[in-house]
Parts: C-alpha cells; sequence; structure tokens
C-alpha cells in the first residue's frame, strides 16, 4: 500500500540527507512490481541513468476521469520517487493533474534535484508522460489550464525604493581600489560590462571551496547541492523575467550565443525566397549578423524598421513595414549605443497581427529596468550576466514553450539527449535540450546571487537612480561648446550617452579620460551600420550601474574638459 503524501512529508520532515535516501529506499519496497507484459519499450520512459517504465489506468469517462499511476524501475531509488509520484497523482482528474505543483511537492520534500529536467533518472520524463495522458483526457475547456496558464498576467508594481548609492558602491571592491595615479576609478562602461558586488564574488568562491562538482551528474553530497544551487538560479532568472516557469529558461555562455541558437535552431527550415526578418539599423552585431548570414542563406530578405531623425523607431511605419510575409522580428529593448528604449509592447502587437516571431536581445535592457516576458508577449529574449552584475561566460534565452519546442539544438553531446542509439538520437525537453555538455556551472550560480541581489533593493530603483544622473550628465553636456549627443530625448533614453565633440577623436579623448581615472567606451561599438547611418566612424559612450554617482558625472565632466584644452591646444599648434 503506497503510503499517503501527508504521511510521507511528515515522514520527511525531520530527515536529514542520508535518512532521505533509506526512506526513498523503504518506499520503493511498498510499490507493487509492474508486470512483465507491461516492461515494453513502447511503455519505457526514455532518457534515464535506470530503466522505467509507466502506464496510467482510469476509471470514469471525460472530464470526471479519475487516474492510477502503474510504473516501475529496476533502481530501488527510483521506485521511491515513483511511490511520492503515485501519492501525488492517483486518483485525481486529468484537469487536476495538470494543475498540480509537483515541482512544489518536491521543494517541500527537499528532494527537488530529482524533477529537474537535466537529473536524468527519468522522473522529469515520467511526469511530462503523465501529463501528457492527462491532456488527452482533458476536455477542450480545460485544456487551456496548462503549466504556463496560471501566470499569464502582468506581475503588480512594486513602490520604489530610496536607495544608499554609498552603501551600494562599498560592495563593489574594484571600486573601492585605488589606482596609479591615487584617484579611485570612475567607472562609466557598465554597457560592456558591469562590476560585480562582493556577494557574487564570494558566491562563485564559496561553490569552487566548499562542494564543487559537475551539475546532474552525481547523486552523493556535492552533487546534489551543486544541483539545488544551479536550479534554483534558473528558478531566479525565471521570476526576474515573470516567466511562466523555469523550463522556459536555458542557460547560454552569452547573448551573442542566444542569438545564434534562435536564428540557426528556429529561423532556420523556417525561412525561404519571399520571407522577410525584420530588424533595425541600431542592433549590436550580435542582433544583426546572425540574422543578415540566416537571409543570405535561406533566400530571405532582411528588412530595415526606419528610424527617426532622433535615433527612434518610426512607428509611423510599422503598418508599411510589417507585411504577410515578415516571419522574424527580432530588435533591442534598448540600443546600446544610443540609449533608445523601444516600445515592445507595440511591436509585438503588430508581429502578432502577421503572425510573425518575435526575437527581442535584452543585453541592455534586462540589468536596467523591468522586464515582463509574460505581460510583453515575446517569444524569445537573451541576455547576459555580466551586464546584470553577474559573471562573464553566463547568459539567459527565454522562451515560450512550444517555441522551445519547435527549436532545434545546435549543439550536441552528453547531458541534452533523452535516448541514443547507433541509427538515431532524441532530445530532452527543454531547457536540456539546448544545455549540451558541461554548463558553466559556478558562473550560473552567480548569476542567481546576483539576480537576488538586485532584486532585494528592487530593479525599479536601479532604474530610478540611473536615470536621475543620465538627465544630470544630459544636461551638462548639452552646455558644451561643440557637444553633439546621439539618440532621443531623456524621455525615450536608458542609462547611456553616447557623443562626439568637434575637434576630438574618440580614441584621443578616450586616452586622456583614462589618465584621470575615467573609464568610457569609444568606437563604433558593435553597431557599425547604426554609425553609418549617422554618418561618423566613432563615439565615446558613457553608461551608468548602480554604483555610479554625482560625483562620478563630475569628476567626468572635469575631465572632459581638461581634455578638450589638451586636444585643442594641440590642434592650434598642429
Amino acid at each position: 500500500m503506497v503510503s499517503a503524501l501527508s504521511e510521507i512529508f511528515e515522514e520527511f520532515a525531520d530527515l536529514d540527507r542520508e535518512d532521505q535516501s533509506r526512506f526513498l529506499l523503504e518506499l520503493g519496497d511498498e510499490i507493487p512490481e509492474l508486470p512483465a507484459e507491461h516492461r515494453t519499450e513502447v511503455n519505457r520512459v526514455h532518457g534515464c541513468q535506470s530503466q522505467v517504465w509507466l502506464i496510467t489506468e482510469t476509471t470514469g469517462a471525460g472530464d470526471s476521469a479519475k487516474f492510477r499511476i502503474l510504473a516501475d524501475s529496476d533502481s530501488n531509488i527510483v521506485r521511491g520517487l515513483i511511490a511520492i509520484l503515485q501519492a501525488a497523482y492517483n486518483d485525481q482528474t486529468a484537469a487536476e493533474i495538470l494543475r498540480y505543483d509537483i515541482d512544489g511537492v518536491f521543494r517541500q520534500l527537499h528532494l527537488q534535484q530529482h524533477i529537474s529536467p537535466q537529473r536524468r533518472n527519468g522522473l522529469r520524463g515520467m511526469v511530462e508522460r503523465i501529463r501528457s495522458l492527462a491532456e488527452r483526457h482533458a476536455v477542450s475547456v480545460t485544456r487551456a489550464v496548462d503549466r504556463d496558464s496560471q501566470t499569464r498576467s502582468e506581475r503588480p508594481s512594486q513602490p520604489v525604493r530610496t536607495l544608499d548609492i554609498g552603501q551600494i558602491r562599498s560592495q563593489f571592491p574594484v571600486l573601492q581600489r585605488s589606482l596609479p595615479c591615487g584617484r579611485l576609478p570612475v567607472y562609466l562602461d557598465s554597457g560592456a560590462s558591469a562590476q560585480k558586488p562582493r556577494v557574487v564574488i564570494e558566491k562563485e568562491r564559496e561553490v569552487e571551496e566548499q562542494y564543487f562538482a559537475n551539475a546532474h551528474r552525481g547523486t552523493y553530497q556535492f552533487g546534489l547541492r551543486i544541483d539545488e544551487e544551479f536550479e534554483g538560479a534558473r528558478s531566479a532568472v525565471a521570476r526576474f523575467l515573470n516567466a511562466g516557469s523555469a523550463d522556459n529558461i536555458v542557460f547560454t555562455p552569452g547573448t551573442t550565443i542566444g542569438l545564434n541558437m534562435i536564428a540557426s535552431g528556429w529561423g532556420r527550415g523556417r525561412l525561404g525566397p519571399g520571407d522577410e526578418i525584420l530588424t533595425t539599423v541600431m542592433e549590436h552585431h550580435a542582433n544583426f549578423v546572425p540574422w543578415q548570414q540566416l537571409a543570405l542563406e535561406t533566400g530571405a530578405t532582411l528588412k530595415l524598421i526606419p528610424l527617426t531623425a532622433d535615433g527612434r523607431l518610426d512607428q509611423g511605419q510599422f503598418e508599411q513595414v510589417f507585411t504577410e510575409r515578415t516571419r522574424i522580428v527580432a530588435v533591442t529593448a534598448m540600443s546600446n549605443m544610443l540609449g533608445t528604449i523601444t516600445p515592445i509592447r507595440e511591436i509585438v502587437r503588430h508581429a502578432r497581427a502577421v503572425g510573425a516571431c518575435v526575437v527581442v536581445d535584452g543585453a541592455q535592457s534586462v540589468p536596467h529596468f523591468a522586464t515582463d516576458v509574460i505581460a510583453d508577449d515575446v517569444d524569445f529574449l537573451v541576455f547576459s550576466g555580466h551586464k546584470i552584475y553577474g559573471p562573464t561566460g553566463i547568459g539567459v534565452l527565454y522562451g515560450k514553450p512550444e517555441r522551445l519546442e519547435e527549436m532545434r539544438p545546435i549543439h550536441f553531446g552528453g547531458h541534452m539527449i533523452s535516448q541514443v542509439s547507433v541509427e538515431k538520437s532524441q532530445w530532452s525537453a527543454a531547457p536540456a535540450k539546448f544545455e549540451a555538455g558541461t554548463m558553466p556551472i559556478v558562473q550560473a550560480i552567480a548569476l542567481g546571487e546576483a539576480i537576488r541581489w538586485v532584486e532585494s533593493m528592487g530593479i525599479e530603483a536601479f532604474h530610478a537612480h540611473e536615470q536621475l544622473l543620465t538627465r544630470e550628465l544630459y544636461r551638462r553636456l548639452q552646455g558644451l561648446e561643440g557637444m553633439q549627443i546621439f539618440g532621443p530625448g531623456l524621455e525615450h533614453r536608458g542609462g547611456i550617452i553616447s557623443f562626439r565633440m568637434a575637434g576630438m577623436h574618440p580614441e584621443d579623448l578616450a586616452a586622456l579620460l583614462d589618465q584621470h581615472g575615467v573609464f568610457t567606451r569609444h568606437g563604433h561599438h558593435c553597431t557599425m551600420p547604426l554609425h553609418t547611418w549617422l554618418g561618423v566612424s566613432a563615439t565615446t559612450r558613457v553608461s551608468f550601474g548602480i554604483y555610479n554617482t554625482q560625483d562620478d558625472i563630475e569628476a567626468f565632466v572635469n575631465a572632459l574638459t581638461q581634455a578638450e584644452r589638451v586636444l585643442r591646444r594641440r590642434g592650434s599648434a598642429s
């Protein structure tokens, strides 16, 4: 007789990991063996380290039919997990199974590592099969109740907190170290990479020093701890983006790879001659070149949404550029050079009218203002960890469940497979399907810590602070002779300002600013088509982070003024 779920909860309440393993073995002893005639290839759950077979029986009909789970494994630990599934699911209707928070059961039992899509013990496969069978039985009125429907609403707005920026700045060790010139650094290049707070640095050290192991590989203590931390980071990202499920979150090496994965894994095979990819001239090369190459490869047409003179999307042209041949719309949520914030929801509205897929480059937006993928209704969104106070080498690809199902993996190997034979391979469900081989484990865990750090103060407060700095610097720069600021007014701009001053090449200016300990970005910022459209070869860019202050602006303007004098003297002398 299988234990009731309440009894299992009670037994697990005070058990340590070793005793939990013993109890799982005991639970496994309770379930009856599956008859040999049901241990067939058809009933086998693939993608397991152990062998698992599963069938269901129903009593009743229609939406009142009750399910019972019959399953077995050659691993007694897995049999114990089957017993938990039976206690949770047995005698529920299809609609109840589809609504049931099975992940919550395993979280309460502190066994969530076993439910991970990447844990290849077959448990996730069993859950997916049970849900699939339930979906077949569900009547049309209940079919819409799936794993994502309960979260398809815009998250409530949060009050904006007042932050102690001095205290926050003190959490960044690199900003407390004097430069050889004796000054503290004035770091104004967060658009390229943000600095890391102490909690993120310490999290990386903690993992390396205390419990490092490969993820989703071992059930020993280090392995279980790593799995919990790794999947906890995935859940933190899902919460931060308001994604419907952690299963919608794929870890990648960064924004660039994420966009290439979408272009090659989803776009290729869906486009042909006459189809259109819609993007903009202000995209970072990472969100321009993959689509350019996909168009060249497939014969599709790469079209640009026109910009207004001040660098905003010309919404008056949307009716003309969105056509019945538009298949993909790939846009940045915030320009990394102009600072332009794009109207994502208006873009999505027009894309939906023509049946196009929307891909959003969130590299500059996610670290600086609230992102809600459900309310925005985007198909894909990508961003990088190193721009949101996390490590390099880790990024995120969010996809709607149906898009991730449609998308092909472009990297192959271990971990992402469900079954491999000599003739063919079958992929695991997302996100494992896209996470071949050993992931950047430490970096992913530290990204989760960075996300939680931002959440602890509120992304809205980050945005408000950065907008104050942007307004002040914009005002100061406007008063300088020969100054040309690129991009829109403050009402359409995030915390980025790019400019040129007459008679001052950005590379020369950068070198002089560096002498004063002021760090900015110069060049084309990986937006060569945009610079060509603007008619300049290079610009100087200032981009803010939460650690920047009014003193940083003062130091920058003073250094800029001194650099101007030096360069103008040299110009006069020559």
